[in-house]
């Protein structure tokens, strides 16, 4: 019994050094990754400039997604009526990420267009 408690404490001792480890992630970045969306992180007065630029767009984008998740939410959504905002959400989208792109701001996604191109995290 004894080696019983003794194997399986060091077992969980070695299983929280290793989760420590891994959760340390890649670079020495803690874990913390920006591609959650649009980062500014690497890209000074740029990413403001961004932000301002396309203040409406954002606005209208986020109008829109809640407008699909409404249209989503009712029990027998119309298709066309969901296809349509879908295909404007997706315009929205490709007009911020050309704005994003021009201004060199890194775009959200491990290959981004940005200052962070190719930049991996986990």
């Amino acid at each position: 019994m004894r080696k019983l408690v003794i194997t399986l404490a060091v077992v969980g001792a070695l299983g929280l050094v290793a989760s420590q480890a891994l959760a340390w992630g890649p670079g020495g970045q803690g874990g913390w990754c920006p591609m959650g969306g649009y980062s500014g992180a690497y890209t000074g007065g740029a990413y403001q400039s961004f932000l301002n630029d396309t203040a409406q767009l954002r606005q209208e984008l986020a109008a829109k997604q809640g407008e699909y998740n409404a249209l989503m939410a009712q029990p027998n959504p119309d298709p066309k009526q969901t296809a349509q905002v879908s295909q404007e959400i997706a315009r929205l989208q490709e007009q911020i990420q050309t704005k994003a792109q021009s201004s060199g701001v890194a775009a959200p996604g491990p290959y981004a267009y940005g200052t962070q191109r190719g930049w991996m995290c986990w």
